[in-house]
């Protein structure tokens, strides 16, 4: 990693009592070789402690945002969304930023460690508390025992002014998170989910970076990121939760698949075996896992809404035209029809099969009645006109589905 303008150590201005320090001013001071490092900001901690001195992290966070840069954050779909738009107005962080910046974290954690220690914490009880929560981290500096020299309210501003840090830290490095989302859109985690686990993940992130190892943050944030996306899939994707690591064994299988077949060979489970180095039994007891779970309520389709559930046949329903009793069904056809003509009732009774019988031809009709068909079909015409009076359908409203 190259080191952002190293200097040789430069005689510092004694701090003023309550001064507040623009994160310019920190960073000049903090501008050493990496061996006078640990040295320099155990001396600068205690400056800060004596003279009660804060930083000015409104001014800063104020003094990015005109500045943001959106032209290379990936796109998520339906960019307008509240998250997106936020997000564009934050600047990322640059490789010198994001070093300044870990410099920065690591002199505030060791501020706040050193009290701890000195009010009787452990160290690493004191270590692992600058990785809590804020809300974790002020309870634990509340109950502290008087200590000499510290002034309790400046140190939960230390505490609040850490946190601040922190989360311009992670807002920084955002844009890693829907790079790497993007890559697994659609494999069973809404979005969103996502999104927020791989941001939580950057916060494991802060406290492990080291900038001793020439390493860029962005790099280093991406596998914690990536792990945290991968964790969200195994455990959430399916309805029941399958091992991670029968998930991964899935994967090797599925990749072996996709081998075989660009190859034109499907591959048996000793096949598969011998590849990905398990047993055959194995293969074929992982894939025997291989089930998902579908919503009755999940849409399919077209665009109309319908649902699975809409689809699949009730075994135990009953069709409407046998839950109609034989005999309200018939009386009411012939109230219906009362006041039709004798010849149009007989042609409309023939024509449906309305007496049980076997529906007749507009020809077998004619015969019987000594018409022409066509004369048959012009009187059923007209008895269905008349069947569709709003008095006549009120009749039979409740056998029409």
């Amino acid at each position: 990693m190259v080191l952002a303008r190293l200097l040789s150590a430069v005689v510092q201005k004694k701090l003023q009592p309550k001064q507040v320090f623009s994160l310019t001013d920190l960073d000049q001071r903090l501008d050493v070789t990496t061996d006078r490092f640990a040295a320099t900001i155990a001396k600068l901690g205690k400056q800060f402690a004596t003279a009660r001195a804060t930083l000015d992290l409104a001014g800063f966070r104020a003094s990015r945002r005109p500045a943001a840069n959106t032209a290379a954050l990936p796109e998520l779909p339906g960019g307008r969304d509240a998250y997106q738009h936020e997000l564009h107005r934050i600047e990322p962080m640059d490789r010198a930023e994001e070093f300044r910046m870990a410099r920065r974290h690591e002199f505030m954690a060791t501020l706040i460690r050193s009290v701890l220690v000195r009010a009787g914490r452990q160290e690493s009880d004191a270590f692992d508390l600058c990785k809590r929560p804020a809300r974790e981290l002020r309870i634990a500096v509340e109950t502290l025992p008087p200590v000499r020299g510290i002034d309790r309210s400046w140190l939960l501003a230390i505490v609040d002014q850490f946190d601040e840090l922190r989360q311009l830290y992670v807002e920084g490095s955002l844009s890693i998170v829907l790079g790497t989302v993007n890559r697994y859109r659609g494999l069973g985690v809404d979005t969103a989910d996502l999104i927020q686990e791989g941001n939580a993940s950057l916060f494991q992130a802060v406290d492990g970076f080291d900038w001793r190892r020439d390493v860029r943050f962005r790099t280093y944030a991406q596998f914690w990121v990536h792990q945290a996306v991968l964790k969200m899939l195994y455990n959430s994707s399916r309805t029941v939760r399958v091992p991670i690591w029968v998930q991964k064994i899935l994967g090797k299988i599925r990749r072996a698949q996709e081998e075989g077949r660009r190859a034109g060979h499907e591959l048996t489970h000793d096949e598969i075996a011998a590849k990905i180095g398990v047993a055959a039994s194995k293969v074929a007891w992982v894939l025997s896992t291989r089930r998902y779970a579908v919503s009755i309520d999940a849409e399919f389709g077209g665009d109309d809404g319908a649902t699975l559930a809409q689809s699949l046949p009730d075994e135990h329903a009953v069709s409407i035209p046998e839950s109609i009793p034989a005999g309200d069904l018939r009386e009411a056809l012939g109230a219906a029809m009362a006041d039709l003509p004798d010849r149009e009732q007989r042609i409309l009774r023939g024509r449906f099969g309305l007496d049980g019988q076997e529906p007749q031809t507009l020809g077998e009709i004619a015969v019987d009645l000594g018409i022409s068909a066509e004369r048959v079909r012009q009187l059923q015409n007209a008895a269905l006109l008349r069947m569709q009076r709003p008095g006549k359908l009120r009749q039979l409203q409740a056998f029409v589905e």
